[in-house]
């Protein structure tokens, strides 16, 4: 019986982990679903205290589950990469070749609300906050 207890004591662990990580591959598949599908704006950007939201009028972002985002805007399209983190909260987008606006969207952005249609988030640059709302295109 002595033998038998560190087994069940390894065995509980590893049940506990095991449902801890499925756990965390769920909401990392909820988050996934909810920002692929679908096409999201630029609903507001301030950059520290200066509202810069009418340079991203008429944009349209599409994020892919491969991790490929594209930002389009009248017929013109702009490739870049995109990666969500369910465990910290974030997400992190690159448009290696874009120019004003869009490189104004490259970081690693914490997300401080969202819902499965808009996303509230932040990016601390050197030069302040900048904070961002995205909203699902309807």
């Amino acid at each position: 019986m002595k033998n038998l207890i560190p087994i069940l004591a390894l065995v509980a662990l590893f049940s506990a982990s095991s449902c801890k990580k499925k756990i965390e591959d769920k909401k990392q598949d909820i988050i996934m679903t909810a920002i692929t599908d679908g096409t999201w704006i630029v609903e507001q950007y301030f950059e520290e205290t200066t509202n810069i939201s009418s340079d991203f009028v008429d944009y349209d972002f599409k994020f892919n589950t491969d991790g490929s985002v594209t930002g389009t805007k009248q017929g013109v399209t702009t490739n870049g990469t995109w990666a969500g983190d369910a465990s910290n909260y974030s997400i992190s987008s690159n448009f290696p070749s874009a120019v004003a606006p869009l490189q104004k969207m490259n970081g690693v952005w914490k997300i401080t609300d969202s819902y499965l249609d808009y996303v509230e988030a932040e990016m601390t640059t050197s030069a302040g906050k900048n904070i961002l709302h995205l909203r699902k295109k309807v």
